[in-house]
């Protein structure tokens, strides 16, 4: 294994763990979250919604 492998993979490492203690974070953020939540259907119209509004600025 070549120093430059070494150096690379100790980078992977430190973007894993810097990942996963921001992912956890977000996790714990949502769980805490006093706000209703909202249902999928509800999400799904929304998305749908949006995303035919992206479709057609896009297509301008």
């Amino acid at each position: 294994m070549t120093d430059k492998t070494r150096d690379n993979d100790s980078e992977v490492q430190i973007d894993n763990a810097s990942y996963e203690a921001w992912f956890i974070k977000q996790v714990q953020a949502s769980i805490g979250d006093p706000r209703p939540s909202i249902p999928d259907e509800e999400v799904r119209r929304l998305m749908a919604k949006k995303r035919d509004l992206l479709k057609r600025s896009a297509d301008r």
